[in-house]
């Protein structure tokens, strides 16, 4: 520190330390010597209240004590000092913090630099600057003062417009922050030699404006000086920036005019313009498009972005500023509001940003403009000035010869490789002689082959005599010398050679000659290729023997060949046309194509199917023969294209088929009678089944009856004989009505989801007293892993289960019959179950085995055999379950039983819960009692097959009941007899339900029985409004024999008591096949109610009555009388719901509808429905009741 401290008393700095409360700790001589003190008049002393003016005294301590607390300090201040005298000094302190070894802050440190003289100096200047102002502001030349420090005394107006900066931007500037970085070390040098003393004439430099372009400058610049010490400068400057440019874009324009020379490639050349470029102007973002005429687009070829370092991509010519400077062949200076004006007057589309300034201008050769050069700035407005766009244009002229030049020259590159590749490429021979007939050039398979046949090495100025003398004789020489001659005559020669090695070995060669034009249109060489044609010669000779022999094949062709012209007229035909058409070759090369169809759209046909396809196989028509005879023919034809695909003409054969069609038409015929055949024997059996069958369900039950009615056991056993018989006849009967359908392709599968245990639970308990009566073990089990619920036709499976069994059964009089079911495999969500039924019988011989599954096979047939049957069971078994998916086979030896097994493939059901409700509804039959003693009821229906079918219902469950047809009925009715209950239809012909409810309640009171809506209403607001209307509860149609048995139980032997009960609505059937809706569970209902031929002739009731009502109404639709159709269509809708035809009620309902809502212009179209809807019923009902 010492050594410090007296280092600054021999510079004449000042010294000064302190304390954190501002005491002077120490000063060094200069100071005392500066102030005028003594050091025991400062040591201790506060400093600001001794050496600083109460006026400025508080702000220097704040600042002071502001600094100690953040520990920051300015790099110097510039401060006014009292010495003793009381004169005021200014010095220039820099300060520092002094520190301990923990580094904590113990006082302050100062060392100044006495300003006084300079600041004097500074302001009789600034006292000269006002003097000069009006002066100076009125030269063009840039004039400034500055301090030796650098700061700026004074600089007049031309200054401040040339370079941008206002007054309160000067007072805060240095000549350091104006002057160009590249020109600052060369500047500050200059003003050394200057403050030196030295002769500075001249100086030239680059100062930068407020918004940073370069100005360049020339002038004189000398020093002002007090006492021997420089205090300021003054220069006179000149801008030169102008001719800077001009002298810079001089020498830029003849570079670029030598980079199309100097540049090994494009990309090279465009990265040399954008160098060259940026040395007269801001290049930061800088591109070079090009046009492409040809796809109307437009290349970025080269492009630097500052804000994108991805290439432009290519792009479709479009809207862009490029393509806007393409389109109006000018350049442009274009500022970011020019931009937004022409994107507003919908001129060009933005793409990307906008920039805040953009130079374009177009690359033009002549007239034609090949692209565009751009600069743009996107931060900076004033980057350019609107004198730049005249020097990027002037440029732009020698930027497009120089890329033009460059692509020339790349294309001659690619053109001289693309010539020497295809002179050295491929199999040709190349070379050239001149007039003299010396070698001037040739290609290296040239080189080879001369090699190779003669051994010699081929040279340039080699004579051909001497090349080709070896391999090729004198007269072949001869003939190659004068097509030389001619070629050099201006001639071009082709001709063809042998050469011959001599040994047996020869080649072809084809040669071409042609001579070598130069500009003026001279030549003096020629220039030849040879191509090896020896496999093309050996084809020549083969192809003319093969055309001999195809001229031989063709004049005995049998079919007729032909080539026509796209219009029919015929360029060739084969002799055979004589014995297909009757026409001789020649006349019929004087025919067209079209002549000779019978039916001309055929050949349109054939026409267009050629043009779509090209080709067309066994195309069938008829043609005209010579003597007008017709015959069938079968054509193969295509077309015929030329080198460039267009189609130029039509071949084809030809083939009589007259005689062949005659015998299909034959064969068709033969066909279709074996099939009418087939189906006259199936209609006659099924037709005949079913006659058999209705007496037998007759004899059957008339047996059933008469067993009860004798007690002599003599005739009891006659009736178990007649019992018997009948049930095998009816069996019988059956199998052959089966068959049939089977045959006929009629029997279709029903599936639905079924309850497999239950299935085998029906089998054993339909078998269970039949094994029992012959002391047989009857038993079934399922495997774990076979599925429960399957979707499957049960009837069938049933049926093929039930026909194993029965034969088991009857073929074992001891042990046992047992049915396994297990589950084989699967794939998918499919299913593989077998069913085997193992007996302990009499067993099957390996040759019977072949026997079975056929129809009407037995296998015992002689005259004493004690098993009956048709022998048709396992022949449709077999088909069943071939139908279900699977197979039937046996495994059986004579004498120790058999077991019969089967497949097939199910799903597995998902829709349990209703499977198992259907179950339950099964079974509600079953479970229904019988009323003792009999409740006496009124039923009042106008429809006689509903009438017919609840009293069936009601006889059943022991009910006795009187019939109503209208209201007025049930009123005479039950005013004359005392009803347990009243069943009432709602919608009636004379008078309705509800009014004869009313009507019943009125005359009769309390002694009303109960009166229960039984309607084809089946919705709960149907249910709430006849409740309403005084009915007593609700049940609708189709009347299920459990609701009837619940409604009989809920009223009979109770008071009438009102109550509003939930309606149900009706369930829709599923679609069947060949469209028919029926639901079978209605079917089922009714057959268990009467049997199937009850259950059939209601249906064939409800046609023959159905059909004259529709008729009459037709009559009524026709005149456009619709309401007189509304009770038809009543009673329609109520009977087709009670016999489950879902879809007939629907559309009757609907009509029904339409016409009380008044939308008579649907009436029509929906009767022609209703109509279609009953057709497809009486196609269709009779084999769907018969076949399930």
């Amino acid at each position: 520190m010492h050594q410090f401290r007296s280092f600054l008393s021999q510079v004449n700095l000042a010294y000064v330390s302190m304390d954190l409360d501002l005491r002077v700790l120490y000063v060094n001589d200069y100071f005392l010597q500066y102030t005028g003190y003594k050091r025991e008049e400062v040591v201790g002393q506060n400093y600001y209240e001794l050496f600083v003016t109460e006026r400025e005294r508080p702000g220097r301590i704040q600042e002071i004590r502001k600094a100690l607390q953040t520990q920051s300090l300015r790099s110097y201040y510039e401060w006014d000092l009292i010495t003793k005298s009381k004169s005021v000094k200014i010095l220039r302190w820099n300060i520092m913090f002094e520190m301990d070894a923990e580094g904590t802050v113990i006082g302050i440190t100062a060392v100044g630099k006495d300003m006084t003289d300079k600041r004097i100096a500074m302001e009789a200047l600034k006292d000269n600057k006002i003097r000069l102002q009006d002066l100076f502001d009125n030269a063009h030349d840039l004039i400034q003062n500055i301090s030796t420090d650098n700061k700026f005394i004074f600089v007049n107006r031309a200054w401040k417009e040339k370079l941008g900066y206002n007054d309160f931007d000067i007072e805060n500037l240095t000549l350091n922050d104006i002057v160009h970085p590249y020109y600052k070390a060369k500047l500050i040098y200059q003003l050394r030699n200057l403050y030196k003393g030295e002769d500075v004439n001249k100086i030239e430099t680059v100062f930068l404006t407020k918004s940073g372009k370069p100005i360049h400058l020339i002038g004189s610049i000398n020093c002002s000086w007090q006492d021997g010490k420089p205090i300021a400068t003054r220069a006179i400057l000149h801008d030169i920036t102008d001719r800077i440019k001009a002298e810079r874009l001089q020498k830029v324009y003849y570079s670029i005019a030598n980079l199309a020379i100097s540049s090994k490639d494009l990309p090279s050349l465009y990265s040399a313009i954008h160098r060259e470029l940026s040395k007269i102007i801001e290049t930061h973002n800088f591109y070079i498009a090009l046009f492409d005429e040809e796809k109307n687009a437009i290349n970025f070829v080269y492009y630097v972005d500052q804000l994108s370092n991805i290439p432009a991509a290519p792009r479709p010519f479009s809207l862009g500023m490029t393509e806007y400077v393409i389109k109006t062949g000018k350049p442009l200076y274009a500022s970011k509001a020019d931009f937004m004006k022409l994107v507003e007057e919908g001129k060009i589309e933005v793409n990307g940003i906008v920039p805040e300034v953009m130079l374009s201008s177009p690359l033009s050769i002549g007239e034609r403009i090949i692209g565009v050069i751009a600069v743009r700035d996107y931060k900076n407005p004033e980057a350019y000035v609107k004198t730049d766009i005249e020097i990027l244009h002037f440029i732009s002229n020698q930027v497009a010869l120089a890329i033009e030049r460059k692509r020339n020259e790349e294309q001659i590159t690619i053109q001289n490789a693309r010539l020497k590749a295809i002179f050295e490429s491929g199999n040709h021979l190349m070379w050239s002689i001149s007039r003299n007939f010396q070698l001037t050039s040739y290609n290296q398979n040239f080189f080879n082959d001369v090699y190779s046949w003669s051994g010699k090495t081929a040279t340039v100025g080699m004579k051909l005599s001497t090349l080709t003398g070896a391999f090729i004789s004198e007269e072949t020489f001869g003939l190659i010398k004068s097509a030389y001659e001619l070629a050099f005559a201006g001639e071009p020669q082709q001709f063809e050679i042998e050469l011959d090695k001599g040994n047996g070995v020869s080649q072809w060669r084809e040669v071409l000659l042609n001579p070598i034009y130069l500009e003026d249109g001279s030549f003096e060489d020629v220039s030849a290729i040879a191509l090896d044609i020896t496999e093309k010669k050996i084809s020549q000779l083969a192809l003319a023997v093969n055309e001999e022999k195809f001229r031989q094949i063709f004049e005995s062709f049998q079919d007729l060949y032909y080539k026509t012209s796209l219009d029919g007229e015929f360029q060739l035909i084969s002799p055979s046309v004589q014995e297909v058409l009757g026409y001789s070759q020649s006349e019929a090369m004087r025919l067209n194509a079209s002549n000779l169809y019978v039916h001309g759209e055929d050949r349109e046909q054939l026409l267009a199917m050629l043009f779509k396809q090209t080709s067309v196989r066994n195309f069938e028509t008829t043609l005209r023969t010579k003597n007008h005879h017709e015959i069938e023919v079968l054509i193969n034809s295509r077309l015929i294209f030329n080198e460039n695909r267009e189609a130029i003409a039509i071949e084809g054969v030809c083939r009589d088929i007259t005689e062949l069609k005659d015998t299909q038409r034959e064969l068709i015929r033969a066909k279709e009678l074996a099939e009418t055949s087939l189906q006259v024997k199936n209609q006659f059996l099924a037709n005949m089944s079913h006659e058999l069958r209705t007496p037998m369900n007759g004899i059957i039950g008339m047996i059933d009856l008469l067993h009860h009615t004798v007690a002599n056991e003599e005739q009891l056993d006659y009736i178990d004989t007649l019992r018997k018989s009948s049930d095998a006849l009816l069996e019988i009967l059956n199998d052959i009505l089966d068959l049939s359908k089977i045959q006929a392709g009629k029997l279709q599968l029903n599936l639905t989801g079924i309850d497999l245990f239950y299935s085998l639970e029906k089998i054993h308990s339909l078998f269970a007293n039949r094994a029992t009566q012959k002391d047989l073990s009857f038993t079934y089990d399922i495997s774990e892993d076979t599925p429960r619920y399957i979707i499957t036709d049960e009837t069938r499976l049933l049926q093929v289960l039930s026909n194993l069994t029965s034969n088991a059964i009857k073929f074992t009089n001891e042990g046992s019959v047992h049915v396994q079911v297990s589950r084989l495999g699967g794939e998918g969500d499919k299913h593989l179950l077998e069913f085997r039924v193992k007996d302990s019988g009499i067993g099957i011989s390996e040759e019977d085995i072949q026997l079975l599954f056929t129809n009407f096979t037995q296998l015992d047939n002689s005259s004493s055999k004690s098993f009956g049957g048709t022998g048709l069971g396992l022949a449709i078994s077999k088909q069943l379950s071939e139908l279900l998916g699977g197979s039937i086979g046996v495994e059986s030896e004579a004498g120790q039983g058999s077991t019969f097994w089967f497949t097939i493939v199910c799903q597995e059901a998902e829709n349990i819960t209703q499977i198992n409700e259907q179950l339950i509804s099964s079974k509600e039959l079953e479970e229904v009692g019988h009323f003792e003693p009999s409740p006496y009821l009124l039923l009042v229906d106008d429809n006689q097959i509903n009438q017919k079918v609840a009293l069936k219902l009601l006889e059943r469950m022991g009910c006795q009941a009187d019939v109503a047809s209208n209201g007025y009925e049930a009123i005479d009715l039950a005013s004359q007899n005392r009803y347990d209950l009243i069943f009432m239809d709602i919608q009636m012909p004379e008078m309705d339900g509800v009014t004869a409810t009313h009507e019943l309640k009125k005359l009769l009171g309390t002694n009303c029985p109960p009166i229960v809506a039984m309607t084809a209403y089946s919705m709960k607001d149907d249910a709430e409004k006849f409740m309403n209307e005084g009915l007593d509860d609700y049940i609708s149609k189709p009347v299920k024999i459990s609701d009837l048995y619940d409604r009989i139980s809920r009223w009979y032997g109770h008071n009438v008591e009102s109550g509003a009960q939930t309606a149900e609505p009706v369930s829709a059937a599923a679609p069947e096949q060949n469209g028919l809706q029926l639901d079978m569970n209605v079917v089922d209902q009714l057959r268990s109610i009467g049997g199937d031929e009850f259950a059939l002739q209601l249906y064939v009731d409800f046609e023959e009555e159905t059909a004259e009502l529709l008729e009459e109404a037709r009559k009524e639709v026709a005149a456009q009388h619709y309401t007189g159709i509304l009770s038809t269509l009543h009673q329609i809708k109520g009977t087709a719901s009670t016999l489950g035809l879902d879809s007939v009620s629907t559309i009757a309902k609907e009509l029904e509808h339409d016409i009380l809502k008044g939308k008579l212009t649907l009436v029509s179209n929906t009767f022609s429905d209703l109509e279609s809807s009953f057709t497809n019923f009486r196609t269709n009902y009779r084999n769907k009741i018969l076949s399930n």
